[in-house]
């Protein structure tokens, strides 16, 4: 009884995942859904249709020759043009169903990785997208989007058509002895089974082979794009990023080698049986022939039913075994679609005090990544309006960590975060990002126009020009913009052909989002990393500018320009140990003054 629960388990989880595949499809494309079934259900019907109207011709033609009966013409053309008929049929809707099938595909590929945009983006914090299971999973969800839609097509449209026709070839043998189909499905069916748990293994070996398929990708990604090839020659890290690649291939080669290769064993085991089985059927049929027991056109019924019914059967075989891996594959996309938000916000949520008032409180606050690292430890300090924080500390220290937990990227482990005395947990969530304006170290280099790229900090200026253009003239970068002859509408990023800009450029650029956006509260997370000294300099010249009205918290490593904060915290190892102005924090002789003297004697070095 367990191994039969065990077997049946995965049946029901098959057909709950293919009904909800098929309401997905006719989501996505109602009207071709309708023209498909119905195309289908002919196609499958008309090789029995074809077969039948054959013995019919054959039993007419062989009485009159055997039974000295006049051959009625009438009915022999009406027979022939209903054989014609049914090939016609056959003829003219093939191209209507694969043009179908392409319109239906184009539509659910769309439908599918729009549902998958739309709850990646639901996402409010960013604990899934740094958990590596979850990463897999999302990677080898988007990976196969581009071809498992049309499997899905291709194998259920096959797979139906050709159940169609098995039940068709079944009806019309029925008559000549009803355990013919019976003996042909039982000597079937155990090829079926085996494939079928073959092909769930071979699927999850896949999927827990994940990292290793990632991994091919990424060398493969470091070889052949731009990103890495002036290091891969520099350095000759050719061999070894190949190496890498061919020992994960080997590794995800053999697990899926050894299944294949008993899947193919067992396959061809039981293919024997059904050939038997198919072999005594057709014998019983001659015999029965040469019994006069049943008319030529029957033989010929058998004999064509026969070869449809094999080659349908494995012809659906084939189509169920790959719509089933298809059907994993709806499975992981279904789990990722009805997966839990970490992070739930309060809805509505409390309105964001505009202004702030009392300030942003952090009381004894903690936090741990999802791979269980400290990163902050008993944090607490409060950041005051129109005050800028500047928060200083070593690679590691904890001084990102910090700022998404301000974004509420994340939320603290232990502690709370307060906002003029309100848990920001229980503030709205969009209305609370909407007050910040952040330039991130890592900040997005996007592949559309160059006012797009700005605009993003505010989507409004896209339909407001004058708002982008003045943040064009306070960010400083009127001179980069006129230099292109189609100014806010130059394409950036090679990925479609448009112009490549500097590091600094792209820092400008970013920096320029964040003068876009009607904001609070400003981030500034290394602004200058990628700028020489003058652009830096040009930079703090308008910062005094960018910061007037915002709660500000610059984080850098460049230690001459922080001393424009109204404070400085020193994070050390997760831990705030420091806190006050410049000249304060050079008085204590203490982290800080180690930190600006180290680098005051590089610049006199």
């Amino acid at each position: 009884m367990t191994s039969f629960r065990s077997w049946l388990e995965p049946v029901r989880e098959y057909t709950k995942a293919l009904f909800r595949a098929l309401r997905l499809l006719w989501t996505a494309a109602p009207r071709e859904t309708v023209f498909m079934a119905i195309a289908i259900l002919l196609q499958g019907l008309v090789p029995a249709l074809s077969i039948w109207i054959s013995k019919l011709v054959v039993d007419t033609v062989a009485a009159a020759l055997t039974q000295n009966e006049n051959l009625e013409q009438v009915s022999v053309v009406i027979l022939v043009a209903g054989w014609i008929g049914a090939l016609l049929l056959e003829l003219l809707l093939n191209p209507w169903v694969e043009a179908a099938q392409g319109n239906i595909n184009d539509k659910l590929t769309a439908h599918i990785s729009l549902l998958l945009m739309r709850k990646a983006d639901t996402f409010a914090d960013l604990s899934r997208f740094e958990d590596s299971e979850f990463y897999d999973e999302l990677q080898l969800l988007q990976k196969e989007v581009s071809y498992q839609p049309l499997n899905l097509l291709q194998n259920l449209s096959g797979g139906t058509q050709s159940l169609i026709t098995l039940v068709a070839m079944i009806v019309l043998l029925i008559p000549l002895g009803l355990w013919i189909p019976l003996v042909i499905a039982i000597a079937a069916i155990p090829q079926v089974v085996v494939s079928f748990q073959y092909e769930k293994q071979i699927w999850l070996t896949l999927f827990e082979n994940s990292p290793q398929a990632r991994r091919m990708q990424y060398c493969t990604s470091v070889m052949l794009t731009d990103t890495h090839a002036k290091e891969v020659r520099l350095f000759k890290l050719g061999s070894f990023f190949i190496s890498m690649y061919l020992r994960a291939f080997q590794s995800l080669y053999q697990s899926m080698r050894h299944l294949r290769v008993k899947q193919a064993l067992w396959t061809s085991s039981l293919a024997v049986m059904s050939t038997l089985g198919n072999g005594f059927a057709f014998y019983w049929v001659v015999q029965q022939a040469f019994k006069r027991q049943i008319s030529p056109g029957s033989v010929l019924l058998f004999i064509e039913s026969l070869a449809q019914l094999q080659r349908n059967l494995e012809e659906f075989v084939k189509a169920f075994l790959e719509l089933y891996e298809t059907m994993l594959y709806m499975q992981q996309f279904f789990n990722f679609l009805d997966s839990t938000l970490p992070m739930k916000p309060c809805v509505p949520g409390k309105l964001v005090p505009n202004p702030i008032r009392s300030g942003i409180t952090f009381e004894k606050v903690h936090f741990r990544y999802p791979d269980n690292r400290l990163a902050l430890r008993d944090i607490s300090f409060t950041l005051y309006p129109n005050q800028t924080v500047a928060i200083v500390g070593e690679n590691g220290a904890g001084k990102s960590t910090l700022v998404k937990l301000l974004a509420r990227l994340y939320d603290p482990t232990e502690g709370v975060i307060l906002v003029d005395g309100i848990d920001l947990r229980e503030l709205n969530l969009d209305e609370w990002r909407q007050q910040i304006a952040a330039v991130f170290q890592d900040f997005g280099r996007y592949a559309i126009t160059l006012g797009e790229n700005i605009a993003l900090g505010n989507l409004k200026a896209l339909e407001q020009p004058e708002l982008l253009k003045h943040a064009i003239a306070k960010a400083g970068i009127v001179e980069l913009v006129e230099k292109f002859s189609t100014k806010e509408n130059t394409p950036l990023g090679k990925q479609f052909g448009g112009t490549e800009l500097s590091g600094g450029e792209w820092q400008k650029l970013a920096l320029c989002r964040a003068f876009v956006r009607k904001a609070q509260i400003l981030i500034l997370d290394e602004p200058t990393a990628a700028l020489d000294p003058r652009s830096e300099y040009e930079i703090y010249h308008h910062f005094v500018e960018l910061a007037e009205g915002k709660t500000t918290l610059l984080i850098t490593h460049r230690l001459a320009s922080i001393r424009m904060a109204d404070r400085i915290l020193v994070l050390k190892a997760g831990r705030l140990i420091e806190e006050g102005t410049h000249q304060e924090l050079l008085q204590r002789q203490g982290e800080y003054a180690t930190l600006w003297s180290m680098q005051a004697k590089q610049y006199s070095a």
